[in-house]
C-alpha cells in the first residue's frame, strides 16, 4: 500500500519524465527543421538589409514630414 506522499512522488517523477520528453522532442525537432531551411548567401542577406535600412528611412522621413505638417497645423489652431 502507498502512502500519500510517494503517491505524490511517483506522480510528481512521471509528470517530469513526461515533460523531459517533450522537451527534448521539441529541440530535436526544431533541429531537424533548422536543416531545411534555405539560408541566404551573403550578397542576398547585404541586399536585403539595404533595403531595409532605405524602407526605414523612407518611413522615418514621411513621419517627420506629417508631424511638422500636424504640428503647425494644430499650432495654428490653439
Amino acid at each position: 500500500m502507498c502512502s500519500g506522499k510517494s503517491r505524490r512522488d511517483a506522480v510528481f517523477y512521471i509528470r517530469e519524465s513526461v515533460m523531459k520528453d517533450k522537451i527534448v522532442n521539441f529541440v530535436n525537432d526544431v533541429v531537424k527543421e533548422m536543416k531545411k531551411v534555405t539560408w541566404p548567401k551573403k550578397e542576398e542577406l547585404r541586399e536585403s538589409t539595404g533595403i531595409v535600412i532605405i524602407a526605414c528611412l523612407i518611413l522615418a522621413a514621411f513621419v517627420y514630414v506629417v508631424d511638422r505638417i500636424i504640428s503647425t497645423i494644430v499650432s495654428g489652431i490653439f
